[in-house]
């Protein structure tokens, strides 16, 4: 699937827009989520609000863990085959050491890193910060094709912001 993003200057308009969405494109509701700092409004409006992981950068973090994990697994491993005073020990042991620190290290890095990106806002929602902190809401609509959604809202002004299109819903009439 892929996501499209929408500025709106109000909750009401992003209403309208995500009904007219549903009605004549059929799309879920499941499919539109919206960002903004009126967490009461958007739950009052019955829209979806945006998850942890559209939010925040958690699951890039997790992966820069995982790499930052695997490096430093790698090297206490190696560090511990080196020769540490219990290598007198039997096989499994030394090999139940070593895969213990490799996959505990591992294991640290991904937490670190999920925290870090828990931290972070979310690098495709990052062009929209500015905005967002202006009281503006962004909708975003997941779809396989968005042609047909920018069709249905195409009398609509449009604004280049990046790569992302950027519609007016205040001015939408059937």
């Amino acid at each position: 699937m892929r996501r499209e993003y929408f500025l709106a200057e109000s909750l009401d308009d992003i209403d309208n827009a995500a009904s007219v969405l549903h009605e004549k494109l059929h799309i879920k509701e499941s499919n539109i989520h919206v960002l903004g700092r009126d967490r009461k409004g958007i739950k009052q409006h019955h829209l979806h609000e945006g998850s942890i992981f559209e939010k925040s950068d958690l699951a890039h973090g997790a992966k820069h863990g995982f790499l930052l994990g695997a490096v430093l697994g790698i090297t206490a491993c190696a560090g511990l085959s080196m020769g540490m005073p219990f290598w007198q020990e039997t096989e499994l042991i030394k090999q139940s050491i070593l895969v213990m620190t490799f996959f505990g290290s591992l294991v640290l890095g991904c937490l670190v890193g999920t925290f870090c990106g828990l931290l972070q806002v979310n690098n495709k929602i990052c062009r929209f910060k500015q905005d967002l902190a202006m009281g503006k809401l962004l909708m975003f609509v997941d779809s396989n094709e968005l042609e047909p959604i920018k069709q249905t809202l195409q009398s609509q002004p449009q604004i280049e912001k990046g790569n992302c299109v950027v519609f007016l819903f205040d001015e939408y009439k059937n």
